[in-house]
């Protein structure tokens, strides 16, 4: 882990990239995927920091998920001030599980491949948003997530550009008691 101080220097100069690549990308805004976790709470406060709280839209996706996570994301979105919408893809998600079924006849989708399918419809909806309003969509996964591979190819690894990319767990902990 960095020493702190060079920790809150690099958390800063993520925050400042943040309003760059915006500006620079011509964007209005970004949305972000908000789970209510420890990571999609860091990424909400830096981009707040960086572009001001109106021009972020947090999304909760549950899909089959505890209520829990939703009034956790319910909290972060609060604490930083950001447009906070809910989606709930859980109807969407069993459909299309649902109709893949149907097609393949001779067998049912895998367990490994429905865990996956989550990730992915968060993130065409995301994206869908993102369109619509001429935001970027900012990511939330963090540099021991990539390492061990715990990432959804074309889900929750697909973003315009992550903030928090290169720390570790341990470092994104440190850089929320910082913000």
């Amino acid at each position: 882990m960095l020493e702190k101080d060079r920790l809150y220097k690099e958390a800063d100069n993520a925050i400042n990239w943040i309003k760059e690549y915006v500006e620079k990308a011509g964007a209005k805004g970004v949305v972000i995927g908000n789970s209510g976790g420890k990571d999609s709470a860091v990424v909400i406060a830096m981009a707040s920091k960086a572009l001001g709280a109106d021009k972020v839209l947090t999304v909760s996706m549950p899909c089959q998920s505890i209520a829990t996570d939703f009034d956790d994301a319910k909290l972060v979105a609060d604490t930083f001030n950001t447009r906070f919408i809910k989606i709930d893809l859980t109807e969407t998600f069993e459909i299309m599980v649902n109709e893949v079924n149907r097609a393949l006849e001779d067998t049912q989708v895998s367990v490994e491949s429905c865990v996956n399918v989550k990730p992915r419809l968060r993130m065409t909806t995301l994206y869908s948003i993102a369109q619509t309003y001429g935001y970027l969509v900012l990511g939330t996964g963090n540099l021991c997530e990539a390492m061990v591979g715990y990432t959804t190819k074309w889900g929750d690894s697909a973003s315009d550009f992550n903030p928090i990319g290169n720390f570790t767990v341990d470092e994104v902990l440190a850089i929320g008691a910082y913000l």
